[in-house]
């Protein structure tokens, strides 16, 4: 199946630099965001930040009557701030054959979250982590996907295989260090108005650097349900990530697999204010089942006022068990001010 994959990413591909382009179109949008955080459990001075993202999109079609578009986000570097173009991809759209995309730290495949309806952002992306071991993601690779043309009920399958990463590539650069590979598959289905079911899978393919070789490699995926009614939005779903092991009685200490379940309801109140409710519970269990352990448990509530082209948020998150340590806890409050442009 992977080689079949491989074949015909390398043949769309060819077909499609065989045609000429007409000039494309560049444009640029972002955001910028204003934040103050306020934390307890915890030793820290109380933060205030600006974040920015721009993205940088060029467009244009080939003569076959395919299009094609590239994009470039420079984002702030998390040690000095200073703008680091980090994910880039290539995208070439065949209309009813589908879409081939070739990746840098972009084009995500996991739909971890995809279950989360919270107002601001996503449970565990506000400020502080929870330490939650989750499934890998494919945009953690250099890699080339294919999204299948839209079919019944709304549904769009994807496949892609990824390398080892390193961030900003150019054509002529070589690969990182020798490492596991990766193939991941997603799909997203409306089979009613207003429900999207979603599901991920991945699998390492274990680098043979000749010393070890995993009698257990790597896995892991997700699924997950969202369904919008009204003004009422409501989620659930689950991730797993088996981890690669060389012996499954290796001792009390080794992590079998990481079981992660989440449930979201939000409430738009109305046209320009949000709220809600999102809790997550985070698992990990060992090939010794008497090996005690703790759960991560994270609820976060939300709420989101847009006007203009503005949105002024609020959150209010607690963790427990910080990575997976008991008595581990914290509470943060975060407020944003962001301008979409």
């Amino acid at each position: 199946m992977r080689n079949i994959m491989k074949t015909l990413f390398v043949s769309i591909a060819s077909l499609s630099l065989m045609f000429s382009a007409n000039a494309g179109e560049l444009t640029v949008n972002g955001s910028a965001k204003a934040t103050y955080n306020i934390t307890n459990g915890t030793q820290v001075d109380n933060g205030i930040g600006i974040t920015n993202e721009l993205n940088f999109t060029a467009s244009g079609e080939l003569d076959n009557g395919y299009t094609w578009s590239y994009s470039m986000e420079l984002d702030p570097d998390t040690t000095d701030g200073s703008a680091l173009q980090d994910d880039t991809k290539i995208t070439i759209d065949s209309g009813d054959m589908g879409k081939m995309l070739i990746c840098v730290s972009e084009c995500s495949t996991s739909k971890k979250y995809a279950w989360d309806a919270s107002a601001y952002t996503v449970i565990t992306d506000t400020s502080r982590s929870s330490g939650t071991v989750y499934p890998a993601n494919l945009m953690s690779h250099n890699n080339v996907q294919y999204h299948s043309p839209e079919l019944p009920y709304s549904t769009v399958l994807t496949a892609g295989f990824g390398q080892t990463g390193v961030t900003g590539n150019s054509g002529n650069a070589v690969g990182g260090a020798s490492g596991d590979s990766m193939h991941a598959y997603s799909l997203a289905t409306v089979p009613v108005d207003g429900l999207t079911l979603s599901a991920s899978y991945y699998e390492m393919d274990d680098y043979d650097d000749g010393v070890t070789t995993a009698t257990q490699v790597e896995e892991g995926g997700a699924y997950a349900a969202k369904y919008a009614y009204g003004n009422f939005t409501v989620g659930y779903g689950k991730s797993f990530k088996a981890m690669e092991a060389n012996a499954i009685t290796a001792g009390a200490t080794e992590v079998e697999y990481y079981e992660n379940r989440g449930m979201s309801v939000a409430y738009a109140v109305n046209d320009e204010l949000t709220v809600s409710w999102t809790q997550e519970d985070n698992a990990r269990n060992f090939q010794t089942s008497a090996t005690a352990t703790f759960d991560i448990d994270v609820t976060s509530i939300q709420a989101a006022y847009t006007v203009g082209g503005a949105t002024l948020s609020l959150a209010r998150t607690s963790y427990d068990n910080i990575s997976y340590v008991e008595g581990d806890d914290m509470e943060e409050t975060l407020i944003a001010l962001a301008f979409a442009f």
